[in-house]
């Protein structure tokens, strides 16, 4: 006679949402992008997103007030001046 058997298991999954942050004044929104498996896409994803969005505003490539997303990988942010 088999045995029956049910189980259940916790897997952690890691993924990479691409969010924006938008902040007028006091108020602020975010927003989500995408969800991702791999962290170079959410990073490619984002950083096109993000240039798009700086270009489409006519804001300079070293204003402040864009902040590029940095890869998960590394953690450091890419100079939009040099791209």
């Amino acid at each position: 006679m088999e045995k029956e058997l049910l189980e259940y298991r916790i897997v952690p999954v890691t993924r990479f949402i691409v969010t924006r942050f938008r902040q007028d004044g006091k108020a602020g929104s975010s927003s989500q992008h995408g969800e991702f498996d791999n962290p170079d896409t959410a990073y490619a994803v984002a950083y096109a997103l993000c240039q798009k969005e700086h270009g489409d505003l006519g804001w300079l490539a070293d204003d402040a007030r864009v902040q590029y997303p940095r890869h998960p990988a590394h953690g450091v942010p890419v100079d939009p001046i040099a791209s």
